[in-house]
């Protein structure tokens, strides 16, 4: 029960801020809603491959982390697509490269391929459950090893303690 309602907190706190209202009618409706979605939902919104989601605490304090790492990433492919754009980098080795799901839960895909995606260079093409591999374009796939470790190293860094 107390899980659903820190569900509901976090849901209302999402509302809110989505709002950008801390109005107390606001955050009410919020929980309110987070609430209704939790109550039937239940573990699926809350449990990943290896357990319970980190505590709501450890999300708050991490989310702003992963934002910034997100962004930060924008702004890197950003700058390297330009930099292909006007020919200052060639485009030489396009191509789909194999990332490991490793021990993301399906919301963790969800949340990675979405990561992914915004930044300009790299897409998520597809996922094979079956392998469990997401399949991604990147702008340069010359080395797919390095392609693998970055990704697995900004869930490790980042979005695991948020939204594993």
């Amino acid at each position: 029960m107390s899980r659903t309602l820190e569900t509901a907190g976090g849901l209302g706190l999402l509302y809110a801020l989505t709002l950008t209202s801390w109005a107390p009618a606001d955050l009410a409706t919020g929980v309110l809603l987070g609430a209704l979605l939790a109550a039937p939902l239940g573990r699926r919104l809350r449990l990943a491959p290896g357990g319970d989601l980190p505590s709501l605490g450890t999300r708050v304090i991490w989310f702003p982390v992963f934002a910034g790492a997100v962004l930060a990433d924008v702004v890197l492919g950003t700058w390297d697509v330009a930099l292909r754009v006007v020919g200052v980098r060639g485009l030489e080795h396009p191509g789909v490269v194999r990332v490991p799901v490793g021990e993301r839960s399906e919301r963790g895909v969800a949340v990675s391929a979405l990561a992914t995606t915004l930044s300009p260079g790299s897409v998520l093409v597809d996922v094979d459950w079956e392998r469990r591999d997401l399949l991604v374009h990147v702008i340069d796939a010359s080395d797919p090893d390095g392609v693998r470790e970055r990704h697995q190293r900004f869930y490790d860094r980042y979005q695991r303690r948020v939204l594993p």
